[in-house]
């Protein structure tokens, strides 16, 4: 009897490892570059711009109009503001809403003179590895960078991750710590990220293509009291930093 408990015992763990492995592989792992479908390309005078990435992007909607308003009045020219956000999403999980969201696949397909990217943010959250971000990131701008879309990328932020941390529930930084243990990501991984980013952006040879805001640009009155969100002055000083940024006679 004690072997047969000890053989079920036994298989359990067995199993139990094959799930947790699968598991492991399907969250962490890389995903493949796609095949990139096409995007239209525009013959018109109106400049396009497209906003897309994790929350940031998300809640930008409200400042859509505005922003279209401050392009307009910069390059004289109309300016369609197109933006679609997904909350809490990673990089990989923001590349393959490329092919698997219609709005956001309709979007891009719809087409852009630039695209503005901010993805990072939930990848350092969740430590879900600096190889992760990177690899995902750059599949990301390949696939803009294939369409002639100028990407311009957030680089990510000095939002208060520990703080972030501090507030979550007991579970949840259970989740973080086991995420840490299998990327070997610290607590405060952020530069960890944005280097292994780099790295992978010259090789890739397309530095020279993407446009990049620096983390500077954001202090912490222009966050929420989550201090990982923008407030309304965070958004002007972002809508603000396109506008010095976007030029008309510099879009493919």
């Amino acid at each position: 009897m004690k072997k047969q408990v000890s053989i079920v015992i036994f298989a359990l763990i067995v199993v139990l490892t094959i799930i947790v492995c699968f598991m492991a592989h399907h969250y962490y792992g890389l995903t493949d570059e796609r095949p990139t479908f096409s995007c239209q390309q525009h013959q018109d005078d109106t400049l396009r711009l497209a906003i897309i990435g994790d929350s940031w992007t998300f809640y930008h909607y409200k400042h859509d109009a505005s922003l279209a308003q401050k392009l307009s009045a910069k390059t004289h020219h109309p300016v369609k503001i197109n933006s679609y956000g997904l909350c809490g999403a990673t990089s990989k999980e923001v590349y393959n809403c490329l092919f698997e969201d219609k709005a956001l696949h309709q979007l891009l397909q719809d087409g852009a003179d630039y695209c503005f990217l901010s993805v990072g943010i939930n990848d350092t959250y969740k430590k879900i590895g600096a190889d992760y971000y990177a690899h995902h990131t750059i599949l990301i701008l390949r696939f803009l960078l294939q369409n002639n879309i100028t990407p311009i990328l957030l680089e990510i932020p000095d939002y208060d991750i520990n703080y972030a941390y501090e507030h979550q529930t007991a579970d949840r930084k259970f989740l973080r710590h086991l995420s840490m243990f299998i990327t070997n990501s610290s607590l405060d991984c952020r530069e960890d990220y944005r280097q292994a980013f780099h790295k992978r952006m010259h090789e890739a040879h397309i530095s020279q293509q993407v446009i990049l805001i620096p983390r500077q640009q954001w202090d912490m009155c222009l966050y929420l009291s989550d201090r990982m969100h923008l407030n309304d002055k965070g958004y002007e000083a972002l809508d603000s930093c396109l506008t010095s940024i976007i030029n008309i006679n510099t879009t493919n």
